[in-house]
């Protein structure tokens, strides 16, 4: 099969003009964000005082990867508009549950008890330094796959543009990253979100367009599509890999499971009230609907207007629609859209990455008496360790971009688990959250790599987690549940809709075993 790069002509000229100047404009907000990054609190959550513009974007822009920008379309490429299930349904209620479920109480508790992770909150509700552990263990390694996933579509994206090796795009993204996130964290990050969540919604529009005018318009697209295939029309796709399971699995998964995202769970600390978090909801919705459906969309078009791509080469499908069809200069502008989508989600993701090491590591397990300056310094350095790990994962590339991301995704949602019970019901107990998580994550594994079928056709995820449910159930029936105190304290003191405070208080002190 043809290198997909021979099928476009490389204007690595505009490319990297183009590149450089939004990666100059990236580094001036990453620069301004330090200036006023003075404390953990600024690092890890912004200080609790994202406003709505601000929370909408950084949401969505961090739910959106390489996958929803290259990855998915791949998809639809492959098998048709059966493809576009994986995301875009799902998408109309990943910020609405998450903000139902757990988004109030999360940001009321982060102001009142000083809450920067989602480690902090499993922590202090089981009372567990063990649960702390486990979870920022888990949690970095999965986060460290999802920033692999990402790197691999700079990379490509260089090699479609320049005729360049793909690792190079691999570090060049990796250490741009590493850079702004290490200088301003979630403010640098949040900040920097606004911008490449604008051109992740540019870049989508002009993608769908482009993909239309290639295929002979939309009437056009569908004929051809009906002639070459029907099941490029239909569920379960060309590829039969859609059934009525895998599409219920697939709402499911992109709605009710990005609760147990660390990246998106942290958002909610950053919120600056009640209000301010519905309109960021609302926002971000709209945003992550609008461009998931026409990115998406754009990859089923492309199968009339690009033809001859197979395995991994179908990543390079959204670059290759750019670069053939519009103006270098416009398509190299463009496609700093698409080199957002994985921006936005690795900044995030290093930032909460990095707190799993330097705060819930090692300032409360390892050394407690560190000084918030010891802290502050410290994550800048794990910063840089982490990212180095992201890089090399993209460099391996184990698998395609989606293939990796829905991995890891699996993995950190088996942790809705000990969230959802711990926020709903008194009785769950410290030993029913970690033998749970560690019994649902050794499945999960197990059938991702050998079992699937288990699954009954449902993504593993699915079965895993309820499988997690019921273990943490009967677990903590019969084991101590968490004291009266912090029962109280999570379930009773509360502050009233609307009243939570505006600055966070100290961070606290929970009770550990």
């Amino acid at each position: 099969m043809a290198d997909p790069v021979t099928l476009v002509t490389p204007t690595p000229v505009p490319f990297f003009v183009s590149i450089a100047i939004y990666f100059a404009l990236i580094g001036y907000i990453g620069w301004r964000a330090a200036k006023s990054t003075k404390t953990l609190s600024d690092f890890f959550v912004m200080s609790g005082k994202a406003g709505a513009l601000v929370g909408g974007f950084a949401y969505f822009a961090s739910q959106y990867s390489m996958s929803t920008f290259m990855g998915v379309p791949a998809i639809t490429y492959a098998t048709g508009f059966a493809g576009m299930s994986i995301s875009v349904p799902g998408l109309a209620f990943s910020m609405i549950i998450p903000a139902l479920f757990v988004g109030r109480k999360l940001m009321i508790m982060g102001k009142k008890y000083g809450f920067l992770t989602m480690t902090d909150y499993l922590s202090d509700r089981y009372e567990s330094n063990a649960i702390r552990a486990v979870h920022a263990v888990m949690m970095i390694g999965f986060l460290v796959a999802i920033m692999g996933a990402q790197t691999v579509g700079a990379g490509v994206i260089l090699r479609t543009f320049t005729g360049l090796p793909e690792w190079m795009g691999v570090v060049g993204m990796g250490v741009i990253v590493i850079c702004y996130c290490m200088a301003g964290g979630m403010k640098g990050a949040m900040m920097t979100d606004v911008l490449q969540g604008f051109l992740m919604v540019t870049t989508a529009i002009v993608t769908f367009a482009v993909s239309v005018k290639a295929g002979g318009g939309l009437s056009h697209i569908t004929a051809s599509l009906a002639d070459a295939n029907p099941a490029y029309l239909t569920h379960p796709g060309a590829k039969s890999n859609f059934p009525w399971a895998s599409y219920m699995s697939m709402i499911v998964m992109w709605s009710f499971f990005t609760i147990g995202q660390p990246t998106l769970f942290t958002k909610f600390f950053t919120m600056k009230n009640y209000e301010t978090m519905f309109k960021a909801v609302i926002l971000g919705t709209l945003g992550m609907l609008l461009s998931a459906t026409l990115i998406e969309w754009a990859g089923a078009n492309a199968i009339v207007s690009v033809q001859g791509l197979t395995g991994k080469q179908t990543d390079f499908i959204v670059p290759m629609l750019l670069q053939g069809n519009l103006n270098p200069i416009l398509a190299s502008i463009l496609i700093a859209g698409v080199v957002s989508a994985g921006m936005s989600t690795i900044d995030a993701l290093l930032v909460v990455a990095t707190s799993g090491v330097s705060r819930d590591i090692y300032q409360n397990l390892i050394n407690p008496r560190a000084s918030e300056a010891q802290i502050f310094k410290l994550s800048r350095w794990v910063t840089v360790g982490i990212g180095i790990c992201g890089i090399a994962i993209g460099i391996i590339k184990p698998a395609s971009i989606f293939s990796m991301i829905r991995f890891a995704f699996g993995g950190l949602g088996i942790w809705v688990a000990p969230v959802i019970l711990g926020m709903y019901w008194k009785k769950a107990s410290r030993t029913g959250a970690i033998v749970s998580v560690i019994f649902g994550e050794a499945l999960y594994i197990t059938m991702k790599a050998k079992f699937s079928t288990w699954s009954f056709g449902f993504d593993p995820l699915i079965v895993c987690w309820a499988a997690t449910m019921w273990v943490m159930v009967l677990t903590s029936l019969y084991t101590q549940p968490a004291s009266k105190e912090t029962i109280a304290r999570h379930f009773d003191r509360l502050i009233p809709r609307g009243k939570a405070p505006e600055e966070p208080a100290a961070t606290a002190q929970p009770h550990v075993a």
